[in-house]
């Protein structure tokens, strides 16, 4: 491993920074991440408030969250083309930007400007997974990045948990209108501290003129691409080529980027299945009342922060990324069988006990799959990468309430529907010990 990466001057005029800035790296992926998500969550958070006077139902916040999540595929498929052409912190700031720009759109009270203003937000939510991955991968030591990965990740329980304390305070204080806006100019004033850690973050990089494996059509600041001459960049049929179906082809036909994109959507199917329904389980098959059962809930945000900590210290240390992926499927499948096999007057404790469970596996994978992923992709490669399986795991996000919801009104039962999704992520644990088996073995000296 060498001492330092190649540095490159993008400010001119510029000293040359140190090639590692690992407490400045996580500091600001941590930060985008946790505040994308209080915008992200907000929506879900006014809707009570909002949908009268607005002339919307609350329910339909559903819809405007599903679009959300549409533009943030998108988004995060052309997030390693703007992290390479522009950098990985002006990227994360853009992210920051929309997101504000989406609030202020939605603070308008027009249920026209609701439309826009969840796209943005979902442009802003997709675009830091590719900056981050890009950043942390550079910064963050190679023995740690399991555990950089995992404290990055727990930026989006803390992001719900602050939207959730955030709105209900200001709007103690203010209309809402007034709300959304204090929290847009905060967002925006995050954007602009971390702009100064350019100097630091992104002189690391490799000049992306000089990295003959970028995409064909990406181009940079420094140098056309080849054959391009003088002419403007190129049509939109070759920008949509180049920026979002290249990238997802390429995760595709990588075997273990597309074994992990594949995992990513079901595991993420699982885990926004469970935060989504968890409460209305225990309402109205358990006859919890509401405040117990979100406070349920919220204890589960409060353990999947531990835990995923928790795994990345373990994939950094003991278990091989791969290999505790595997583990972690086969803990969620008996976690969510745990579940939904729990008789209806289980005590209180037993349910906080299974529920814990659901969040130590369901909710906490995700820094262990950042990790396992960078390691198989080259390092000017990772943004891209990083966006195209993010596009499959949003995708697995989006089909599991639709999924999980047409379960239910077949089955009639919520337990029953989360004792059988238990059968993804067991099938998916299994192929992932395979496949860490298989490789163990091919690594291992011929006696």
């Amino acid at each position: 491993m060498p001492a330092a990466a190649p540095v490159r001057s993008p400010l001119p005029g510029t000293p040359a920074a140190p090639a590692l800035a690992p407490f400045t790296a996580l500091s600001v992926t941590l930060s985008v991440q946790m505040i994308a998500t209080v915008a992200m969550t907000s929506p879900s958070v006014l809707a009570p408030v909002i949908a009268g006077e607005i002339g919307v139902g609350a329910q339909h916040v559903g819809w405007l969250v599903s679009l959300a999540y549409l533009a943030a595929m998108l988004s995060g498929l052309n997030g390693g083309w703007l992290a390479l052409r522009h950098g990985s912190v002006r990227t994360s700031q853009g992210a920051l930007a929309a997101s504000a720009g989406g609030m202020c759109l939605m603070a308008a009270g027009h249920p026209l400007l609701l439309l826009p203003g969840a796209l943005l937000l979902g442009v802003g939510y997709g675009l830091t997974n590719p900056a981050a991955a890009d950043i942390l991968s550079r910064h963050a030591p190679p023995a740690r990045r399991g555990l950089f990965f995992s404290i990055k990740q727990t930026g989006v329980p803390l992001g719900v948990a602050l939207a959730g304390l955030a709105m209900p305070a200001l709007l103690a204080l203010m209309r809402w209108p007034s709300a959304v806006l204090v929290l847009a100019a905060a967002i925006t004033l995050a954007a602009l501290t971390i702009g100064p850690t350019r100097r630091r973050l992104e002189l690391a990089q490799e000049p992306a003129a000089a990295t003959n494996q970028a995409p064909a059509g990406a181009g940079n600041s420094n140098q056309a691409p080849e054959g391009a001459g003088d002419s403007a960049a190129p049509g939109f049929v070759e920008s949509l080529r180049t920026r979002l179906i290249a990238p997802l082809r390429e995760v595709m036909a990588f075997p273990p980027t597309r074994q992990l994109a594949i995992t990513s959507l079901i595991y993420a199917l699982i885990q926004v299945s469970f935060l989504t329904f968890l409460v209305s389980m225990l309402k109205i098959e358990h006859h919890y009342t509401l405040a117990l059962a979100a406070s349920l809930l919220a204890a589960s945000q409060a353990a999947s922060v531990v835990a995923r900590i928790g795994w990345g210290h373990v994939a950094d240390r003991w278990v091989d990324p791969t290999r505790l992926l595997g583990m972690l499927g086969l803990a969620m499948a008996a976690s969510m069988l745990m579940l939904g096999l729990a008789p209806a007057d289980s005590p209180s404790i037993v349910m906080l006990g299974i529920t814990l469970a659901c969040a130590a596996t369901a909710v906490s994978w995700n820094g262990v799959y950042f990790a396992d992923l960078v390691r198989h992709v080259a390092p000017h490669k990772v943004a891209q990468t990083t966006g195209a399986t993010q596009f499959l795991t949003f995708l697995g996000g989006m089909s599991g309430t639709a999924i999980f919801a047409g379960l239910v009104s077949l089955s009639g039962s919520y337990s029953a529907v989360f004792a059988g999704l238990a059968l993804l992520p067991a099938i998916t644990g299994v192929v992932l010990l395979a496949a860490s088996r298989r490789k163990t073995a091919l690594s291992s000296p011929a006696r």
